[in-house]
């Protein structure tokens, strides 16, 4: 086992040929700031691209190919709704939204070489996949439901189905996971959004019902079987650290763009000489577009959440 090994993760680039070309740009900056500062892996956790048209996918791609990343070794992702279903980017197309709905062979193709080294846990699908990297044990989950006009009518809910907790739960009592650091990585989040201002009540109602991790207590109960440390996840775009039912998760969301700090951000997972820590870098680098809802001096646009133990 090594003695430093270093994890960045972030989530939702929602990179696009045709929406928010500044995305790709952020994301490329992104990526040379942590390439230049060192890691041995990297974990995207959702939303890559922002249609789920082809065209997008290629441009993801080309994009981790430039910079030497497509590669399992050194590279691990899930995907998002945005990866299957695309999303409403103009009001007409909240009207043809289910006809924009893809399949997981599109985003499993465009990133094939990120699955190598992962083993399937269900023959039926290529998620849950379980990964050793270094000293962690890297659970890839899919939250992703099927579209619902009546439960899941924007393709934003998540769940685990039965065969997802099927798959897991035969890990249980698995000696590797014993003797390895778990990590969990899926792209819905367990942390209730809250309103910074009356303005923003609306958008959480709404929030509430179309973009929550359904079951989150039946699914935090399977983590807490699976000795499950650290959770890493995106979706909704505030990046942030905290703690549910004693595991430590980081939202990867808003590195990129959309979040209210509007400085590139990543979390770093770091285990060092026998210490796990989990932190959250905020970069003194603008995001392409920047955000214009506040304003940060200098100090805040650095920031950091550590969160360290034994292990």
């Amino acid at each position: 086992m090594p003695q430093r090994y270093s994890l960045v993760h972030v989530s939702d680039p929602h990179l696009s040929v045709l929406f928010s070309r500044e995305h790709a740009r952020s994301f490329r900056s992104l990526l040379r700031f942590v390439l230049e500062r060192g890691f041995d892996h990297l974990v995207i956790s959702g939303d890559i691209v922002s249609t789920g048209d082809e065209a997008d996918f290629v441009l993801a791609r080309e994009t981790l190919d430039k910079h030497s990343l497509l590669d399992g070794q050194i590279l691990t992702v899930v995907l998002g709704n945005h990866d299957i279903f695309g999303g409403p980017h103009r009001a007409v197309d909240i009207l043809s939204f289910p006809q924009h709905i893809r399949n997981i062979e599109l985003f499993s193709s465009a990133f094939a070489e990120s699955f190598q080294g992962a083993f399937r846990l269900s023959d039926r699908s290529l998620y849950p996949f379980v990964k050793v990297v270094g000293p962690l044990l890297l659970i890839g989950i899919n939250s992703i439901p099927p579209w619902s006009l009546w439960s899941n009518p924007l393709g934003t809910n998540g769940i685990l189905d039965d065969d997802h907790f099927e798959a897991l739960q035969s890990l249980v009592g698995s000696p590797l996971l014993a003797s390895r650091i778990v990590v969990a990585v899926l792209h819905h989040h367990f942390n209730n959004a809250i309103a910074d201002d009356i303005s923003q009540s609306l958008w959480h109602r709404i929030e509430s019902r179309t973009m929550r991790m359904k079951g989150r207590r039946k699914v935090l109960k399977l983590f807490a079987d699976l000795g499950v440390r650290f959770v890493l996840h995106g979706h909704i775009h505030r990046n942030e650290v905290y703690e549910r039912e004693g595991i430590t998760m980081a939202n990867g969301a808003g590195a990129v763009c959309d979040d209210a700090v509007s400085f590139l951000k990543f979390n770093e997972l770091l285990f060092s000489y026998g210490y796990a820590s989990l932190t959250r870098h905020v970069l003194p680098i603008p995001t392409s577009r920047p955000a214009p809802r506040k304003r940060y001096s200098a100090i805040k646009r650095q920031s950091v959440e550590l969160v360290a133990f034994p292990v």
